[in-house]
């Protein structure tokens, strides 16, 4: 486990044993060698990685900030949609402020270091495409046991997509994927793996999964089909991360949500 602080033999001074080199006089850490700590994975303060998770995990951050705009929203004189719309909205921005805040006060050279190499972006593209026809290759699998239909997150998707486009480009396809890969990429993962890679692999693609699983009754048969698409999505995210970093696991998020709103967006207009 790298929690626990190790001391500098050259200067002393005392540091976090994720760190590549002592933040005090830049000597090589030892143990960052012998652990084999994957140099794109971001590592902040622990307790700012467990922030960043709770600020945006679906059932605490997201859920609180939700309540607070409904209690305003509710009250308005307009139609459902339109209120689902401006609540998203809200939600997420809120959530996308603060989660960035974090950073800024943990390691914010190291964390925006991570967004300079051009050729993550290149990877991340690569990525949504692997996402794309993997999940194509599994819905036709299931396909033969069960006639698909949409779940209560790809409705909800659907409705606010063709009803106001330009907002479901701007807060489900680059806002909303951000926001999921900081909370569960840089947040939930990288503290995760600070303990083993295949507990924050099996554990990060589960809570990922699940913040896309509506627990609805009428709606289960459902629901419990898509599961395994969302389980791939996050597994095939989170090795974007720990291969090439935030930039390659949200660019992938990212191209992936534009490229199936633009689908919904058709198929609605055609």
């Amino acid at each position: 486990m790298l929690f626990k602080d190790i001391k500098c033999p050259n200067c002393e001074a005392y540091h976090d044993p994720t760190l590549e080199k002592c933040p005090e006089c830049n000597n090589s850490n030892e143990l960052f060698k012998l652990n084999r700590v994957p140099k794109r994975v971001v590592f902040l303060h622990p307790i700012c990685q467990v922030a960043m998770f709770i600020i945006g995990f679906a059932y605490a951050g997201m859920y609180l900030a939700e309540l607070f705009f409904a209690s305003f929203i509710r009250v308005m004189d307009a139609d459902n949609i339109y209120k689902s719309t401006l609540l998203m909205t809200c939600t997420y921005l809120l959530m996308f402020v603060c989660l960035m805040a974090v950073p800024l006060f943990s390691r914010r050279k190291l964390f925006f270091g991570k967004f300079t190499n051009g050729i993550d972006y290149i990877y991340g593209l690569a990525y949504a495409i692997t996402v794309l026809a993997a999940g194509a290759l599994l819905n036709a699998l299931i396909s033969i046991a069960h006639t698909p239909a949409d779940n209560v997150n790809q409705t909800n998707v659907e409705l606010i997509a063709t009803n106001y486009p330009l907002v479901g480009i701007f807060i489900m396809g680059i806002i909303g994927p951000i926001c999921e890969e900081l909370t569960y990429r840089v947040g939930l993962y990288s503290f995760l793996r600070r303990i083993n890679k295949y507990l924050a692999f099996a554990l990060t693609m589960f809570f990922f999964a699940m913040i896309h699983f509506t627990f609805d009754a009428a709606n289960m048969v459902e629901e419990l089909w898509s599961f395994p698409s969302y389980l791939l999505s996050g597994f095939l995210l989170t090795l974007a991360y720990e291969h090439r970093g935030p930039a390659c696991s949200i660019t992938a998020h990212v191209s992936y949500n534009l490229i199936a709103l633009m689908m919904v967006m058709v198929q609605s207009n055609g």
